[in-house]
């Protein structure tokens, strides 16, 4: 940019230049540089600028940690874009049933603009992944329902119709496991055998056409959110690692800043900040773990690909990689925080911090420069990063010195002195260290690109054959699903209680969706549903009352409704209230006009609400006395499994040291790396089962406080059980500190044992132990693998004897 302008000047003053120049041309020259002034002027002023990463911050979601267009990227943005892609979806829809004239073809034809306000998610991943869900447990029932009515089943079959629900809802209870996955299919059934025992003349091809009302509003939803304001779960989660990192960077520096002072008080002080910093990285960690779930349905490589283009020559971490480095990091910077507020402040602790503090914050500044270089979207060559690298590398070298030289000053002066030190200053200040080392660590190796990394195995999935074996508690659930649904079609299969619900369907839909896995979780959708419910009727009566019948006019209403609660929707604790409100109003105005003959509006709001309520109350009466499964008995099963993990755990880290400890009765221990990766990835793979665990137990925490306590006995608070979930973070962060110690000190055995093998500069006996030393590495012949020979060591098939002597 520089060159260019100043191009532009030399030509401009350039006057022997311009009088060799046609007067037209002399003036085209004068308006380009007139223009180039203005330009340069609007650049000067930050007036272009801010325009041109729009498209990248604002309509991809994109980078959001180095733009300086803080309403480009701010939560409320982001929940608007969800509720504009809603409404579109829905006009869409809308004008796709109404003005083509398809509500004339398909009977359930409004059931497209619901099925686009349902579907519809905040990330592209998301809205596949509930798709495919969608359609993946639609199309089994869709075939079993077409060949029940090719058979025979049809108008006022009532028994038939009653033993087949049962036979289904018995199927699918036992085949989904969990509530989610059994709703949509139940709902389905619900609707068929109502329509199909209660209405003349249905058509023989019924079952398809719920399913493709389904499959059209479901395309409609992935057009929408992969075109309008697109917003992938692998974009987000790259820029929350980004975001992750900044912060993470900052606690790092507050912690730091906090141990090299010398007064306990300010450095107390200074840690206050830390704990907001701690509180909103949990905070932007705890979704990662779902989208990264949701990422499986996106090409993720391919948008990596795309958005790291300029930095793709430095850093080739997957999701998963991503994830597990920020988790890596935030339980070192984490260890350093709870070291730091344990920390002795006493005469050790200033002669400590005097010797490291030059070194310590040149470390720290290497460091930011990495990780600004990482997060940053600005173009970054290899060569430099390398540098950088190189740098951070040093930096740690130069502070291993100083500590060392400092550490044996220190036990020099107290043998002259006749002191003593005490154990537990340099223990923690060690510890400090430690953490300080292995983030470097981390930070080195991790983003450089390398060759193919080691994949962590992933658990594996039970097997069609797996679920369909019998167990107590898939019967159970079967059972539990088969009488709910056998009360709820009682409305919609007696004739006497068909005419006076007017067809009783609704009862029957609510008992299906109000189903949970646990009575605390039942218990909140109901709630949720309720109210959701009331607050929809008011305003499909209010749209009525302003424009009646006008099917146009009623979609001009029901927009900023849909607006406004697709915004809601996003919050936590109103998700499945929000859907509820945007779903009912479409249900009693578009609903009602699938009718023959339209029911009134008032009778239908009224009914809608009525057999709400009368679904709600007796799901509430079925989930309580039929096989109930109380949130507070999965809570403790989950802290149950929680604790077997870390010991399974515990007894992996302590068969390495085992390993790694000398056998009094045996002279020759060989360590097996191979087997340590093994092990090493296995404890990774317990970190995930672990963070899965504790989710759980956050979700249960919330539901037990909804559960009847005359029911189920808990006696225990449940900010106990919160107390118990960072006491179990604790363990962890402890496990992962052994873990990590453990791997840094075999990838030393591990450069021992490749150096040795191809040089060996000398052996030295020292206390009857034969030692291999060089002016690098000083290590035990028999912990790298070599066994000693009378006349010098083997290792494998080689025999070095030469270079022995005695010291």
């Amino acid at each position: 940019m520089a060159s260019s302008s100043s191009l532009k000047r030399s030509i401009d003053d350039d006057e022997s230049y311009k009088e060799n120049i046609p007067l037209d041309k002399k003036m085209n020259l004068g308006y380009i540089s007139f223009q180039s002034k203005i330009i340069d002027m609007s650049k000067k002023n930050n007036l272009i600028a801010p325009f041109k990463p729009l498209v990248r911050h604002f309509y991809f979601n994109y980078n959001y940690v180095d733009t300086n267009l803080p309403y480009v990227h701010s939560l409320f943005v982001r929940r608007f874009q969800l509720s504009i892609r809603m409404v579109i979806a829905f006009l869409i829809s809308a004008f796709l049933v109404y003005a083509t004239g398809l509500h004339n073809q398909l009977s359930q034809a409004f059931i497209i603009p619901l099925i686009c306000t349902l579907v519809i998610q905040d990330t592209f991943g998301a809205t596949v992944a509930a798709s495919f869900q969608m359609l993946f447990t639609l199309t089994p029932v869709s075939i079993f329902l077409f060949i029940i009515q090719k058979i025979g089943l049809g108008y006022h079959d009532y028994i038939a119709a009653e033993f087949t629900l049962l036979a289904a809802a018995f199927f699918i209870g036992f085949v989904g496991s969990q509530a989610q996955s059994r709703k949509i299919p139940l709902v389905i059934c619900a609707i068929f055998f109502a329509t199909i025992v209660n209405q003349n003349n249905v058509p023989s091809t019924f079952a398809f056409q719920l399913l493709e009302s389904f499959a059209i509003g479901i395309c409609i939803c992935l057009l929408v959110s992969l075109i309008i304001l697109p917003s992938f779960a692998t974009i987000d989660i790259e820029n929350r690692v980004k975001y992750i990192l900044l912060n993470l960077n900052d606690m790092h520096m507050l912690i730091v800043q906090s141990f090299l002072r010398e007064d306990e008080i300010d450095a107390q002080a200074s840690l206050t900040r830390v704990t907001t910093i701690e509180q909103m990285i949990e905070e932007a960690m705890s979704p990662i773990q779902m989208k990264l779930i949701f990422a499986r349905f996106e090409p993720a490589r391919l948008l990596q690909w795309i958005y790291n283009r300029k930095r793709r020559n430095i850093i080739d971490l997957t999701l998963q990689e991503q994830e597990n480095l920020i988790t890596s990091l935030f339980l070192h910077v984490r260890s350093m925080h709870s070291m730091v507020k344990q920390c002795q402040f006493n005469e050790y602790h200033t002669e400590f911090i005097r010797d490291i503090r030059e070194s310590l914050l040149h470390l720290c500044s290497c460091q930011t420069i990495i990780i600004n270089s990482i997060t940053k979207h600005s173009s970054i060559t290899k060569n430099q990063f390398m540098y950088y690298i190189s740098n951070l590398s040093q930096s740690r070298q130069r502070l291993n010195i100083i500590h060392e030289t400092g550490l044996l000053n220190r036990m020099e002066y107290a043998l002259i002195s006749n002191t003593n030190i005490r154990s537990d200053s340099q223990l923690q200040h060690a510890f400090f260290l430690f953490q300080i080392h292995m983030i470097v660590r981390l930070l080195i190796d991790t983003p450089v690109t390398k060759e193919k990394k080691t994949k962590i195995q992933k658990p594996e999935k039970a097997s069609l054959k797996e679920r369909l074996i019998p167990k107590w508690s898939r019967i159970a659930i079967a059972l539990k699903t088969t009488i709910i649904i056998g009360i709820g079609s009682i409305f919609v299969m007696v004739p006497t209680l068909v005419t006076t619900f007017e067809n009783g369907q609704w009862i029957f839909i609510a008992l299906c969706m109000t189903q949970g896995d646990t009575v605390g979780g039942a218990f909140t959708t109901m709630q949720m549903r309720l109210f959701g419910t009331l607050l929809g009727a008011m305003w499909g009566y209010i749209t009525f009352l302003a424009v009646g019948e006008n099917i146009y006019n009623t979609c001009g209403m029901l927009v900023p409704w849909i607006l406004f609660f697709g915004y809601i929707r996003s919050l936590p604790n109103w998700t499945y209230t929000a859907v509820v409100a945007i779903f009912t109003p479409i249900l009693i105005n578009l609903g009602r006009l699938a009718y023959t003959t339209p029911v009134p509006e008032e009778n239908f709001v009224l009914l809608r609400i009525e057999e709400n309520v009368i679904g709600i109350a007796l799901s509430v009466i079925l989930t309580v006395i039929i096989f109930p499964v109380f949130a507070i008995d999965l809570l403790k099963n989950n802290i149950k499994n929680t604790l077997k993990s870390f010991c399974e755990s515990v007894n992996c880290i302590r068969s390495i040291y085992m390993k790694l400890s000398f056998d009094e009765n045996s002279k020759d221990i060989v360590l097996d790396i191979e087997q340590e990766r093994e092990i090493e990835s296995f404890f990774a793979a317990q970190r995930n089962q672990f963070d899965q665990l504790i989710t759980a137990q956050r979700m249960g925490i919330q539901q037990i406080t909804v559960e009847p306590t005359f029911i189920s006995i808990n006696n225990f608070p449940s900010t106990h059980y919160t107390t118990l979930i960072e006491q179990q973070i604790d363990i962890c962060q402890i496990l992962h500190t052994i873990d990590a110690s453990v791997s840094y000190f075999l990838s030393y055995v591990e450069l021992a044992i490749e150096f040795l093998s191809s040089d060996l500069l000398g052996f030295t006996w020292n206390r009857q132990e034969l030692v291999i030393t060089d002016s690098r590495i000083r290590f035990p012949v028999s912990l790298a693998g070599f066994q000693t020979l009378s006349h010098g060591i083997q290792r494998g098939k080689h025999i070095y004897t030469t270079g022995i002597r005695r010291k």
